[in-house]
């Protein structure tokens, strides 16, 4: 069985514009994928316009309900994935939540602004943003970039790319233009009560991705503390080594395993389908 528990629609404000659900089934369709996922990001639309909607035509194989949550947890950012959950209930609480995609990424863009221009850093304030299309910290970003002036305090900053500043912003206190985003998205337990509410199952994202390998200590610790029930073990971007240390980890606490490419059409590495799995008959055994 060949699955992919982890993609992203253009529902999520990261992935591709152009990737719209009806390409990504024809693509999973085209991979020959026997079960997915729709993960997209603070949002499980897709999954409630499937009820609706006859998407058989597209895709022949398993659709599970989900979605990836981003958490805040005492100022680390991270990201959790929920499955096998009611959607409309599950759309409704996350609106309620994280607000529209429009809603939150102009929440996050105004609260840079205004952190940009305290700190009188080179800003064109008339470039238009739409929170529908445009991601916050992208913005920001690529819109400092255009003045020179900006230089040294990029440099100053170790700052030289947008992961470099979205990685500074959202979790180094120190950064001048941080951006505590505890105040922004739940965390682990007001996700994992809801969830579990709802008859679903919570899922740690991609533990050992770069950004989150200071962290792995804390996120282990947090899910057996918070009642996470498993791992995403398989990923692009999880080693041999990490791997192997995943499955002992998920293993010993009997923690549900999943995988996924994190595919959202944008990063070449993440290509639909997970290659690197050896027995994927224990791959998301549902609680």
């Amino acid at each position: 069985m060949n699955n992919d528990l982890h993609i992203r629609t253009n529902f999520s404000a990261s992935a591709d514009k152009s990737l719209d659900f009806q390409k990504v089934l024809k693509m999973c369709e085209e991979k020959k994928l026997d079960r997915i996922s729709i993960t997209d990001f603070d949002t499980c639309i897709f999954h409630v316009i499937n009820k609706i909607v006859d998407t058989s035509n597209l895709y022949s194989g398993e659709i599970i309900t989900g979605m990836e949550c981003d958490v805040c947890e005492k100022g680390v950012t991270f990201e959790l994935l929920a499955y096998n959950f009611d959607p409309i209930k599950t759309l409704v609480w996350s609106y309620k939540t994280y607000g529209s995609l429009n809603d939150r990424q102009t929440k996050i863009k105004n609260v840079l602004v205004k952190l940009v221009e305290e700190k009188k850093l080179k800003f064109d304030k008339n470039i238009p943003f739409n929170g529908k299309v445009d991601f916050a910290h992208k913005y920001i970003f690529e819109n400092m970039e255009k003045f020179k002036e900006n230089n040294e305090f990029f440099k100053k900053h170790g700052i030289s790319n947008l992961t470099d500043f979205y990685n500074a912003s959202t979790k180094q206190k120190d950064f001048p233009l941080y951006l505590d985003m505890g105040k922004i998205w739940p965390d682990t337990k007001t996700i994992v009560d809801f969830i579990h509410s709802v008859g679903g199952v919570v899922v740690l994202a991609q533990p050992l991705k770069s950004k989150n390998r200071e962290n792995i200590d804390f996120l282990l610790k947090n899910v057996l503390e918070k009642g996470v029930d498993g791992i995403e073990v398989y990923h692009p971007t999880h080693t041999k080594e990490d791997i192997k240390f995943l499955l002992s980890f998920a293993r010993k606490n009997k923690l549900i395993i999943t995988g996924g490419s994190n595919f959202n059409g944008k990063e070449p590495t993440n290509k639909l389908g997970i290659d690197n799995i050896e027995d994927q008959s224990e791959l998301l055994v549902l609680k």
